[in-house]
């Protein structure tokens, strides 16, 4: 593997490696804008549902319940950095080139799943 074909490799890691049809309809925003200021997308869904199943597979896996919510954000911030990383996160236009309210949206609402997880397991 050359360089290129690495980095398109990573890059392509930061979506679980979707098909770019299922891709380009995660990127619509659902509410607000991209271009101008705060935005819910089809990526903020995404990882409210991913809360959700990451919060069920802890309690399946039967990892320590005392630890639960530090955990999975500690794992959710890994997930958000590697993004940032490979260049995956998106900035919003309020804060210029930075990548730091997306990270937050994107950790509030994995967190929410998390928390609606716990509330009924």
């Amino acid at each position: 593997m050359n360089y290129k074909q690495i980095k398109k490799l990573l890059y392509n890691s930061g979506d679980a490696f979707l098909p770019d049809n299922i891709k380009q309809k995660l990127t619509y925003d659902i509410i607000g804008s991209h271009k101008k200021t705060f935005y819910i997308s089809g990526w903020s869904i995404i990882h409210f549902i991913n809360g959700i199943i990451f919060g069920y597979l802890y309690f399946y896996l039967h990892y320590d319940k005392k630890y639960y919510i530090i955990n999975l954000f500690i794992l959710h911030t890994i997930w958000e950095f590697w993004q940032i990383i490979i260049g995956m996160s998106r900035p919003y236009s309020l804060s210029g080139r930075s990548n730091i309210i997306d990270t937050i949206v994107d950790t509030i609402l994995f967190m929410i799943g998390a928390v609606i997880t716990k509330t009924f397991i």
